[in-house]
């Protein structure tokens, strides 16, 4: 836990300094309600938050959505904590949400493995560092031949 909350809070000291505050405050403020009761104050709080972050930052606001997507998905049961919080942490470093393209399909293509394997749950954290892996291989490759 304390190596996934570390690269959370790296990756936002990170953000902070590359000005992408409101990412940086709706993360804080999605920790912050996670523990609230009934589920529908927790939900109401966290849209008023996103609406909020992509308001006053609307270049970020792609960045906001894939935060609250993902911790959604947390939400509702569909990946695990350590998952959005790697999630998270790669797109406020990246601070690109195309990041995410080689991320599923990665993911999709670990999904196909897992479901031939016959395994029901699967750790999202290899597709998560591969597909993040090629984003930054691509990029750096097309600067370095010229295309971007």
């Amino acid at each position: 836990m304390s190596l996934t909350v570390g690269g959370l809070v790296g990756s936002g000291v990170y953000a902070l300094f590359i000005g992408l505050w409101a990412p940086v405050l709706l993360t804080i403020a999605l920790t912050l309600v996670a523990d609230f009761d009934p589920r529908e104050k927790r939900l109401t709080f966290v849209l008023f938050f996103s609406l909020f972050s992509a308001i006053f930052q609307p270049t970020a606001a792609w960045i906001c959505l894939i935060i609250l997507v993902s911790w959604l998905l947390w939400e509702f049961g569909a990946l695990g904590g350590a998952d959005v919080k790697l999630l998270i942490a790669t797109t406020l470093v990246i601070g690109n949400p195309a990041v995410l393209i080689p991320i599923s399909v990665v993911g999709g293509v670990q999904g196909v493995i897992a479901s031939l394997q016959k395994k029901r749950e699967i750790p999202f954290v290899a597709s998560i560092f591969c597909g993040t892996l090629l984003f930054v291989v691509y990029l750096y490759f097309s600067c370095f031949l010229g295309k971007v």
